[in-house]
């Protein structure tokens, strides 16, 4: 089990950028993001402290500060983007830390908002803005798309935006997201069939195959662990 620092950015006075179109704060859709985030995460075992549960302000100096004395041991901050150019869209995320684990927590994220939304790539990117440095735990940040578009604002779906970073949290941990409880099937519940390809001995490899899978059209292709081997399977 990780313990997670899920951070919705802004909160309270600072309510972010602010849609043209309908008004759309991004305090309220990052929170509520985190809120789903934070359920998914805890229904499939991990312990998750958020930063803010409401509409309050933080100093960034705060939310660092709970990262560091809950012993967390990955911090995911959740933003929204703008550009002046009201038609760009796309996904961004930065890592703090130039390791491993960061650029891969960073991509697994990039990866499952562009599969799920068929947006633009907008970067995996080094944090150069130094705002994130004193945070000791790996770290990335999140933006999950422009708000400044109207089309995005219109119909970003934020409970959607936290489902699928919680995903990718969840693979960097070796796990796959449950959407429902287990729970042994009925006898009169009608039997269901998955479908399998193969096994890959490295991960990434399943991983990108997965993506592949995504853009395809088959959204419900899944990387799960058999006997120390990484299956793709459908769903």
């Amino acid at each position: 089990m990780a313990v997670w620092i899920l951070d919705a950015s802004h909160g309270g006075n600072d309510t972010g950028i602010i849609g043209r179109t309908l008004g759309r704060k991004e305090s309220d859709i990052v929170l509520e993001a985190v809120l789903e985030a934070k359920k998914h995460l805890e229904r499939n075992g991990e312990k998750v402290i958020l930063t803010r549960e409401d509409d309050t302000y933080l100093s960034l100096e705060e939310r660092l500060s709970i990262a560091d004395k809950n012993n967390g041991r990955f911090f995911v901050s959740f933003h929204m983007n703008s550009h002046i150019d009201t038609s760009t869209k796309g996904v961004q995320v930065f890592y703090s830390k130039d390791n491993y684990d960061n650029k891969r927590l960073a991509k697994l994220i990039s990866e499952e908002i562009l599969c799920d939304l068929g947006t633009d790539e907008k970067g995996v990117l080094k944090d150069e803005s130094k705002k994130y440095d004193n945070v000791s735990i790996m770290s990335v940040i999140v933006y999950g798309e422009y708000l400044s578009n109207a089309e995005v604002e219109e119909k970003f779906d934020s409970k959607s935006y936290g489902r699928m970073v919680a995903k990718a949290c969840l693979a960097i941990v070796d796990k796959v997201l449950l959407l429902t409880p287990v729970t042994e099937p009925k006898e009169t519940q009608q039997r269901a069939w998955r479908v399998c390809i193969g096994y890959y001995k490295d991960y990434n490899e399943a991983i990108d195959v997965m993506v592949d899978m995504h853009k395809r059209g088959f959204k419900r292709a899944h990387v799960v662990p058999y006997n120390g081997k990484w299956f793709l399977l459908y769903k």
